[in-house]
């Protein structure tokens, strides 16, 4: 019987050789008849339980356990029952002994952590062999630092420079330091100045954009991207240790198209809006390239946000007069707003224009806009949530007037217009506009509860599928047997947190951010807001494997989930992930009153 257990199965794939031999000395099978209990809530635990045959049932949760499952797996810890089992049907389970798993668990944390009740730190620890094979910055070649003193000239950094064989040479002044590079030298040139007397300390970019050396090559490259600078300059500890250049970065992980800094010089470069499409492909076979070496979810979103920021930002500018940009905002919202949109998804955009303006173009500008993205793969939105429909294509006080009536009245529609509206993200033309309008929301609001209550309540609309066997799967057509990832789980959370985020004036609209800041101010339990940001992560991510594998297969990208497509740990990080979906959205029902509508 025993010969027959699977330890190419999650966890006990995580085993050497010897550990296995100890499980399968262990190993003992039990048969446990339809209808009967296998363990109260609260017992005493003294096996670890695994499904041999047959099916399990979680008392209250409405959860299955089928072949290869382990059972309530937070227990061996514990040493107590976290749950009531009942056999379903018919079943065998295996007893692996808790001191023989316990005694593995002490010396294989990968094993262990397949047990940890925190969530956050259960995600982490599984996660780690993955990281601990991505390059750290501290890995890569870095270049060894080259100071001057604030006394220097630029003659004296010209000359270091080319003695060190340098691109850049980092310079002390008082308490602080600056970068001096080729291009500040260029320009010193440009500008006819004496390079034999003028004081180096003019010319320094400051304040350093640092990385620290045990960083993962991933975030230097975001931070490049984001700052647009070509090196960083590398810590240890509060000590500068090296300088990382652009061209050793990108080395490392790409060829001379499909990286990020080669992608934004071809947005930067493009002179009419076609020629932005080789950057748009360009960008997704960027994503499967991340994606397959590894990258975190959360750092792969903010990249390819980055991206897409200078490409709407660069369509616009192309289509739009020079004298119109400094009187509009141009403005993304939904998924792509909170910068959590890695493939592409239907558009969501929407232009804010100042008082009084007008312009002959405009509405052309807006419906070109609109059909260029259709021609570069993002599909119109069904909701006409564009800037070529005039209510997304508003004067300030057009859209106040919009406002008041989203808060006034509570309906389906104001509902979902106004969660739209707070997922919003300037990237383009006078920024002003929208944080006068990101104000006055604030105003208009108020301490309006009726209103936040109905705003938070959808929710409430969809159970967390704590199973695969839930409600949430289609039950009908091609996708009767898929699981919808978004409504079950990512759509709770998201929403949750920017009825949070509404309500206490946090004015981030990335969903992590927005974490990180309810925490900070006291109105979400830290520990609970690593669990809630690690949960998001990893349905995020389990959402873009689905899609990468479906672009593969030349199908539409949608939010469906294969169950039969998990592996033995997804499927158990899922039902974990799902669990504290659950728990916030109870949080927020009972902290918005949502049982009393």
């Amino acid at each position: 019987m025993t010969t027959s257990f699977d330890f190419n199965r999650a966890p006990f794939n995580s085993l050497n050789t010897a550990e296995r031999d100890r499980v399968a000395a262990a190993l003992d099978v039990a048969y446990y008849a339809a209808g009967s209990v296998i363990q109260q809530q609260g017992d005493v635990v003294d096996a670890l339980l695994v499904v041999m045959k047959g099916l399990v049932r979680e008392a209250g949760e409405a959860s299955f356990y089928g072949c290869f499952d382990v059972l309530d797996s937070k227990s061996l810890l514990s040493g107590k029952a976290c749950c009531t089992l009942h056999a379903q049907e018919d079943t065998l389970l295996w007893h692996i002994r808790r001191d023989v798993a316990m005694k593995i668990s002490d010396a294989n944390s990968q094993f262990a952590a397949f047990f940890y009740a925190d969530v956050a730190r259960k995600l982490a620890a599984l996660s780690q062999p993955v990281q601990e094979l991505q390059p750290r910055v501290g890995d890569a070649v870095l270049h060894t630092p080259c100071w001057l003193a604030e006394t220097a000239t630029v003659m004296d950094a010209a000359r270091l420079m080319k003695r060190a064989h340098s691109r850049a040479v980092l310079v002390k002044e008082g308490s602080g330091v600056g970068i001096f590079t080729q291009s500040d030298l260029r320009n010193v040139v440009v500008d006819g100045l004496d390079a034999n007397h003028e004081a180096i300390y003019r010319h320094l970019k400051r304040p350093l954009i640092c990385v620290k050396a045990e960083d993962d090559l991933h975030h230097a490259m975001l931070l490049m991207m984001r700052h647009s600078v070509q090196r960083l300059v590398v810590l240890e500890g509060d000590e500068v240790c090296g300088v990382l250049e652009q061209i050793e970065l990108m080395s490392a992980f790409f060829n001379n198209s499909h990286n990020p800094r080669g992608i934004t010089a071809q947005i930067g470069r493009a002179h009419h809006p076609d020629a932005l499409l080789a950057a748009v492909k360009s960008t997704q076979q960027l994503i499967r390239t991340l994606h397959g070496n590894g990258m975190k979810i959360t750092l792969l979103a903010e990249l390819v946000g980055e991206i897409r920021q200078r490409l709407f930002s660069r369509l616009f500018t192309l289509l739009a007069p020079p004298e119109m940009l400094p009187h509009v905002c141009l403005l993304v919202l939904g998924s792509e707003g909170r910068g959590e949109q890695i493939l592409n998804t239907d558009q969501d955009n929407a232009l804010i224009i100042e008082d009084d303006y007008q312009h002959p173009d405009l509405e052309r500008v807006c419906s070109e806009f609109n059909q260029q993205l259709i021609a570069f793969g993002y599909p119109p939105c069904p909701g006409r949530v564009m800037v070529s429909n005039p209510l997304w294509r508003q004067s300030v006080s057009g859209y106040k007037r919009q406002i008041n009536a989203w808060t006034s009245s509570a309906s389906s529609e104001n509902v979902m217009h106004m969660a739209i509206w707070l997922d919003a993200r300037p990237v383009c033309g006078q920024v002003a506009l929208f944080e006068g309008l990101r104000q006055y929301l604030q105003q208009d609001l108020g301490d309006n509860a009726a209103f936040l209550s109905r705003f938070a309540f959808p929710v409430e609309q969809f159970s967390p599928p704590i199973n695969l066997f839930s409600r949430l799967i289609a039950t009908a057509g091609p996708d009767k047997d898929a699981l919808d990832i978004k409504k079950g789980g990512i759509f709770p959370v998201v929403h949750g947190l920017r009825s949070l985020a509404l309500q206490y004036g946090v004015e981030e609209s990335n969903s992590y951010q927005r974490i990180q800041r309810l925490s900070d101010i006291g109105h979400l339990n830290e520990r609970f807001g690593h669990d809630l940001a690690e949960s998001l992560a990893f349905l995020q991510g389990l959402q873009l494997k689905a899609g990468l594998m479906n672009q593969a297969m030349d199908k539409p990208v949608d939010h469906l989930i294969d169950p039969a497509a998990l592996t033995t740990l997804e499927r158990e990080l899922l039902k974990d992930t799902l669990s504290v979906v659950k728990q916030f959205r109870q949080l927020i029902s009972h902290h918005f009153k949502l049982g009393m509508l």
